[in-house]
């Protein structure tokens, strides 16, 4: 764009110097009473104009350079944070893993709230770290869309929320990133626990000409302001609302993975959310191929990771 202005401004003014110049021949010639008051307006308009060009070189060529500066400024700080995240982020999984072997190993009648509260808080920063992560390299991830079957994911977040109730009717095989639709699934859940203070969350899967239909409903105090304005990074509904990365993530990586995504109140009350993406059978994808989607789903992660880890 800098390249652009200073192409684009520097030929207006040459245009006009040689307009300039080429009346004064005219005008010159058809009236040789005054050449020399003529020469002298020649010779202020041909400083005039070449002072006028060599500005506009000089000041798009220091625009071009500190905007260039800034670009590389920035590409470091994105490197730095993504390896950052992902650093803190595999220290945050070895945290949790310790944890949950502290939580079997004590486990007795009566729950410990301090490792529960730790399992809670850890769980809340890996998935922020892991936003983070995902909000840096949207703009030049690569995703790897393989079949994965829903309810394997779902699981997931039962483990993740014990104290949910996660309540799952229908099931399908969606082509998607594993990474992403695990973030897709945890931010809404989170989402639902952490804002609307739910204690149910159902998961309805609905089959729809080649789609598949995932709605996310939960039983808490749902959301009051202006819907259209979910989605939207940055934006802050209430004090006590977030910071609208988790579902500007969930929007993004929605989009990424050829699906959509709404959101609306529930008509009892609660937050919902429709997750739409293609189903891998109506892609070709046999059955079978959900195992071979899954065995791949770890050396996807790992490359995905080594991606990160490798801009250090």
């Amino acid at each position: 764009m800098v390249g652009l202005w200073v192409a684009f401004t520097v030929t207006l003014a040459a245009w006009w110097l040689v307009f300039g110049l080429r009346q004064l021949d005219l005008i010159n010639q058809s009236n040789l009473e005054g050449a020399v008051q003529l020469h002298r307006h020649y010779q202020m308009l041909l400083w005039e104009g070449g002072i006028l060009i060599i500005s506009l070189i000089g000041g798009g060529t220091a625009l071009f350079y500190y905007a260039r500066r800034e670009q590389k400024r920035h590409a470091q700080v994105e490197e730095f944070f993504a390896a950052f995240t992902h650093d803190a982020k595999t220290a945050l999984a070895s945290l949790r893993l310790q944890a949950e072997s502290l939580r079997e190993d004590f486990a007795g009648p009566e729950a410990n709230p301090l490792l529960d509260r730790l399992l809670s808080d850890t769980l809340r920063l890996q998935l922020q770290l892991e936003n983070s992560l995902f909000l840096v390299n949207l703009p030049r991830g690569k995703f790897f869309l393989q079949p994965i079957r829903l309810s394997e994911r779902i699981e997931t977040l039962r483990h993740h929320w014990p104290d949910v109730a996660i309540k799952q009717s229908g099931d399908g095989i969606v082509m998607a990133d594993a990474r992403a639709l695990e973030s897709v699934l945890t931010n809404l859940v989170q989402n639902a626990i952490t804002h609307g203070h739910a204690t149910e969350v159902q998961v309805k899967v609905r089959h729809s000409a080649g789609r598949l239909s995932t709605t996310v409903t939960d039983n808490g105090r749902g959301f009051q302001g202006d819907l259209s304005q979910l989605g939207k990074l940055f934006v802050r509904h209430a004090r006590s609302s977030g910071s609208g990365v988790g579902l500007y993530i969930v929007r993004q990586l929605a989009k990424a993975m050829n699906g959509t995504i709404k959101f609306c109140s529930g008509e009892e009350g609660g937050f919902v959310a429709e997750l739409d993406l293609p189903e891998a059978v109506a892609l070709g994808t046999h059955a079978s191929g959900v195992h071979a989607g899954s065995a791949r789903t770890g050396a996807t992660e790992q490359g995905y990771e080594a991606s990160v880890a490798g801009r250090r």
